[in-house]
């Protein structure tokens, strides 16, 4: 797929961050009526901000403030309640969890933990060494971790 890069955020690092072909559909920054092509969008927009904040390396989002939600070049952005939902979307999900009471940032989950699980289990198996005990700093900083995404 074509991939553009909208002019909607000008700061030098995050000019490299090539935007889906989707994100310069007018339409995008509208919550869809109809269900399933609103579920469709949610998913979209989850996997945009997920994407876009680990290019980043952020994985705390001040939702209510991120530049992601107005792309400049088309002159749209998504409404106070279209963000909502989105972060909601991300937290259903299991990809993101609040900060605070507040509800002012979420922590994002660049995989949901059920994700980190299944591939930590299968590295285990993979790796013969299910029933033996691992340290979390083994799981993270050991030897046989180098050539893993953990």
């Amino acid at each position: 797929s074509k991939l553009i890069s909208p002019q909607m955020i000008g700061s030098s690092e995050s000019s490299a961050f090539q935007f889906p072909e989707f994100y310069s559909f007018p339409p995008f920054f509208t919550l869809q009526p109809v269900s399933l092509t609103r579920e469709k969008q949610l998913k979209l927009w989850s996997e945009l901000i997920l994407s876009f904040q680990k290019f980043r390396n952020e994985p705390n989002f001040a939702w209510r403030t991120s530049p992601i939600w107005e792309n400049r070049h088309i002159g749209r952005k998504m409404s106070e309640s279209g963000k909502e939902k989105i972060v909601r979307e991300l937290i259903s999900r299991g990809n993101a969890e609040w900060k605070e009471q507040s509800k002012i940032s979420v922590l994002l989950y660049w995989e949901s933990p059920k994700e980190t699980a299944s591939k930590l289990y299968k590295w285990v198996e993979d790796n013969f060494l299910k029933g033996n005990v691992l340290t979390v700093y083994e799981l993270h900083k050991g030897e046989d971790m180098k050539e893993t995404e953990f």
